[in-house]
């Protein structure tokens, strides 16, 4: 059997006290980490839904599903000693699965947002984000917002900035993709003139090889749920759950394993 000693009886302990806080912190944490997973079965497995979209969720030249939020996905899991079957598939699947109770959690870069906490349960939040505009390089002035009279702008059905654009009126065409992929691949294409996407996104797709003809319209933008906190979204009633997701989240920010994983595949960090 193994027992969680008491934040106190830590303190008492000499060698513990001359430990760094923050060395102190992370092993408090695995402690009530190692004791919460004891209450779950051996043979449990954990349904963990990311984002298909790089460069959060991808598959390297093995063969192997990686990225930003399948490795905090995989970080999490390990701390809280539990087995995940963690699965990328598009935006509106991931809501959809969390909507009927089908899954357990989902690290994909859900904004937390005012609507949201009325649907899903969310952890405290694992990385900012913003949101910006992408079309062909040489078509736009550099530092101006697009003027979108006129244009055809993509977006991925379900986020925040599809919500951004469909509740107003642009002056030009929303086209709306399931896939963020082929959104982003409408304006290499020529089929929109822009794209509105996560920044991160978009900055990921600049420095690959298809992205040198494409270029970032205007500054990235926050307002109007374009930007904010994005948290680890589970289904409402999971509050267990969710409290040992973000002990493991503070575990992973303290020892040093969230910058590291960020730093694999982020051009900068979000946090």
């Amino acid at each position: 059997m193994i027992a969680a000693l008491h934040p106190s009886a830590l303190l008492r302990q000499p060698v513990i006290r001359l430990t760094p806080f923050r060395s102190l912190t992370t092993l408090w944490l695995a402690g009530l980490l190692s004791v919460s997973a004891l209450s779950a079965r051996a043979d449990e497995i954990y349904r963990v839904l990311t984002w298909k979209m790089a460069p959060y969720a991808m598959v390297d030249e093995q063969g192997k599903l990686t990225g930003f939020e399948v490795e905090i996905a995989r970080a999490l899991c390990d701390t809280m000693g539990i087995r995940c079957e963690i699965t990328a598939l598009q935006f509106p699947e991931v809501l959809d699965l969390l909507d009927r109770n089908a899954a357990d959690f989902a690290v994909a870069s859900i904004l937390k947002t005012p609507e949201r906490t009325k649907k899903y349960l969310f952890t405290d939040r694992h990385k900012r984000s913003s949101s910006s505009y992408i079309g062909r390089a040489g078509e736009w002035t550099v530092g101006m917002a697009p003027d979108l009279a006129g244009k055809r702008i993509s977006v991925t059905r379900g986020s925040k900035q599809y919500d951004y654009l469909t509740a107003r009126n642009i002056g030009g065409t929303v086209v709306i993709y399931d896939d963020q992929a082929d959104a982003l691949r409408a304006v290499l294409d020529g089929r929109v003139d822009l794209a509105l996407a996560p920044t991160a996104v978009t900055v990921h797709l600049l420095t690959s090889a298809e992205g040198e003809a494409l270029e970032v319209v205007g500054d990235p933008l926050t307002e109007s749920g374009l930007g904010g906190e994005s948290a680890i979204a589970l289904p409402l009633g999971r509050e267990e759950l969710r409290d040992r997701v973000n002990m493991a989240l503070r575990a992973i920010l303290a020892d040093g394993r969230y910058d590291a994983i960020s730093s694999r595949f982020l051009p900068f960090r979000m946090y």
